[in-house]
């Protein structure tokens, strides 16, 4: 897996790597799997994406808690409308 890390990171990182078959040569020089080798020579991110397992972002959200006097002041306009409502 390091290796496809170093190859990645010459190849973002080195300017003459920009060329096609600059690039064909690096990677075709690498010592990196087959499958690893064709997806980047083809350019199919997917392809590559699958092989490395890279695990996908993950996405959390945090919700502020409702305050609890709102639910207080609830209860009690429920209880002072009850009470109204009996002595009616």
């Amino acid at each position: 897996m390091s290796n496809i890390i170093q190859l990645l990171e010459r190849m973002g990182q080195d300017a003459a790597l920009q060329n096609q078959d600059a690039k064909a040569r690096e990677i075709l020089a690498s010592d990196v799997a087959a499958e690893l080798k064709s997806s980047l020579l083809v350019n199919d991110a997917e392809a590559l994406h699958e092989q490395l397992d890279i695990c996908p972002d993950v996405v959390a959200f945090l919700l502020p808690a409702e305050d609890e006097q709102k639910e207080d002041e609830n209860n009690e306009n429920e209880e002072q409308e009850q009470a109204n409502a009996v002595n009616q």
